[in-house]
């Protein structure tokens, strides 16, 4: 846990074990195999999983080697231009009427996978700070989640990105190409969701 915590919250094996050997210099020869069996014991992503307390996630399942720690994914915060509403508890508009162009869905998949990425949109690199210690990005559902495109709420139907170029993609005013979109380990983009939004989305009037 704590290796992953010094990780940033996500990692590969290599890395989980890189930073395992810099806190316990003295191991023993199967170590790497109990750092395994701790992980896969505590996530239910995993078969092995021991129903103990649920510490780890593998965003696109077992065999990929890459690990985040659950306590790392974070709610996405709440823009200042939203009321609380400390009875209720639920985000309230300060306005009664207003018209919605384009709908954010924070899902806890989406923090996951945004973790990976430490808020770096995949498409220019940047990673938008709203205080001196949280970043800020938005997960986009490639293939729409709503109406009649009804796409998959899956981690390869996902790209995070800036919310400039989560406006474009939403817009259909950008297309797609596989080589300039940045990867990170643990989260791939399907070939079929690419697809999709370069034959239906893009160049398509919002």
């Amino acid at each position: 846990m704590t290796a992953l915590e010094r990780l940033g919250g996500s990692g590969t094996y290599s890395d989980i074990y890189a930073e395992v050997a810099k806190l316990r210099p003295n191991l023993p020869r199967t170590w790497k195999d109990v750092v395994r069996r701790v992980v896969e014991d505590r996530s239910s992503d995993s078969a092995g999983f021991k129903h103990h307390e649920d510490l780890f996630f593998s965003v696109q399942g077992l065999g990929r080697g890459v690990w985040g720690l659950r306590s790392a994914v974070t709610e996405t915060p709440a823009a200042v231009d939203l009321r609380i509403d400390l009875l209720v508890g639920n985000l309230v508009p300060v306005r009664a009427k207003q018209l919605t162009y384009r709908v954010l869905r924070d899902t806890p998949l989406a923090r996951e996978v945004k973790l990976l990425h430490r808020d770096r949109c995949q498409l220019c690199g940047e990673a938008l700070w709203v205080s001196p210690s949280q970043t800020y990005s938005e997960a986009h559902h490639i293939i729409p989640l709503g109406g009649k495109h009804n796409g998959p709420d899956i981690a390869s139907n996902i790209i995070v990105l800036c919310p400039n170029h989560h406006a474009l993609c939403d817009y259909g005013a950008i297309r797609l190409d596989r080589a300039s979109i940045r990867p990170a380990a643990g989260h791939y983009i399907s070939d079929e969701s690419l697809a999709y939004h370069n034959d239906r989305i893009a160049g398509a009037v919002a």
